[in-house]
């Protein structure tokens, strides 16, 4: 059975409460694993087994901190308005919206997340690349959570490995796409986090160094979005095709929405969107302010922007080939007509924009 997904209700990192158990010191030590792991996957030359073998013993070491049954109280989690698109999206991808969520509660279903990652990455076809920028991601949002935490280290002991994911061919393609967006949620709201950091030191001053390691947080963990997108399509086309999108297809009838599923119902990526239209205004409004290092990790971030969108047209033309997306589907059957662009074609004239959204980065 999937493991529901719990997020603050206005996708931030700054309502969170402050209210900690031992969550922080699950986070030094996951943070000491992902180091580790960085070190030990990245840095050898690809030898299988060695690699199949860390993987267990990371997930091994993951399987003390988890905790499946967060505690909330009464209220806490709030109802669902099914008239809502981003609520309609919420539900079919089993995420659930937190009313006052404290630190301690955000930081266990990351932490939940990331073991249910871990678990599943050694069964997928993912290139170890795409894996180590999620391990670079964990590893800015570790920094993030543990900045002025005082953290004792502690030792959790290896527990066996809870398997989350079903044996059942279909169902575990299903497994995978939900929780790809669970990570992909998780790594928006931090992404944003940074965004906002380095917006109030763009407007209201701040040093340069603490600002481009903002921006370099920011790029990595939108980078690793883009990964947790070939975690969840691990799988053939033939179940994509037979598989993903007719039960998309069902929960979009089901909720009766105009169109098909698209990223415009998915509530942190239009949080995240928002600051990054602020972001890139105000750093086009001081460009010619800014030193070198600041603007080598804006370039950072447009380089990972762009390539997050040839990446989603290449998984397009690999699941549907010359068909369209759900989306387009939607908006064909509406005006009585079939649309001519296939679902990669999409993409890749949105990845035409990015290029111009972001054109002044290179003084074009």
């Amino acid at each position: 059975m999937m493991n529901q997904c719990y997020l603050p209700v206005h996708s931030s990192i700054k309502e969170l409460n402050q209210a900690y158990g031992n969550e922080i010191a699950k986070v030094q030590f996951f943070h000491n694993k992902v180091e580790q792991h960085i070190d030990q996957l990245l840095g050898q030359t690809y030898v299988l087994p060695e690699v199949l073998q860390a993987f267990s013993e990371f997930s091994a070491a993951l399987a003390a901190l988890l905790n499946p049954d967060i505690p909330f109280q009464a209220g806490q989690v709030r109802e669902k308005d099914m008239t809502n698109k981003f609520d309609i999206y919420d539900k079919y991808f089993e995420v659930n919206r937190v009313n006052e969520m404290t630190f301690g509660q955000f930081i266990q279903q990351y932490l939940d997340t990331c073991a249910e990652l871990v678990n599943e990455f050694q069964y997928t076809s993912m290139s170890r690349g795409e894996i180590a920028y999620i391990l670079k991601g964990w590893e800015a949002a570790n920094l993030i959570l543990l900045g002025g935490q005082s953290s004792t280290e502690r030792h959790f002991p290896e527990l066996k490995i809870i398997e989350a994911a079903p044996k059942d061919n279909s169902q575990r393609a299903l497994y995978r796409w939900k929780l790809a967006h669970h990570g992909f949620a998780i790594f928006m709201i931090f992404s944003g986090h940074c965004f906002e950091k380095a917006i109030d030191i763009l407007e209201n001053g701040g040093s340069d160094e603490e600002l481009a390691d903002w921006l370099d947080k920011g790029a990595h963990l939108f980078r690793a979005t883009t990964s947790c997108m070939e975690f969840g399509n691990s799988f053939t086309a033939t179940v994509y095709k037979t598989v993903i999108r007719p039960d998309m297809s069902r929960a979009n009838e089901e909720a009766n929405l105009p169109n098909g599923f698209s990223g415009t119902q998915n509530y942190e990526y239009v949080q995240w969107r928002k600051l990054k239209v602020k972001l890139l205004n105000t750093i086009k409004a001081k460009q010619e302010n800014l030193s070198e290092s600041v603007m080598e990790k804006v370039e950072l971030f447009r380089t990972y922007y762009l390539e997050d969108m040839h990446i989603h047209s290449i998984i397009a033309g690999r699941m549907v080939g010359i068909e369209k997306s759900l989306l387009q589907a939607g908006i064909s059957a509406k005006k009585g007509k079939p649309m001519k662009v296939t679902a990669g074609d999409m993409l890749r004239m949105m990845a035409g924009m990015r290029d111009k959204e972001t054109a002044f980065i290179m003084g074009k």
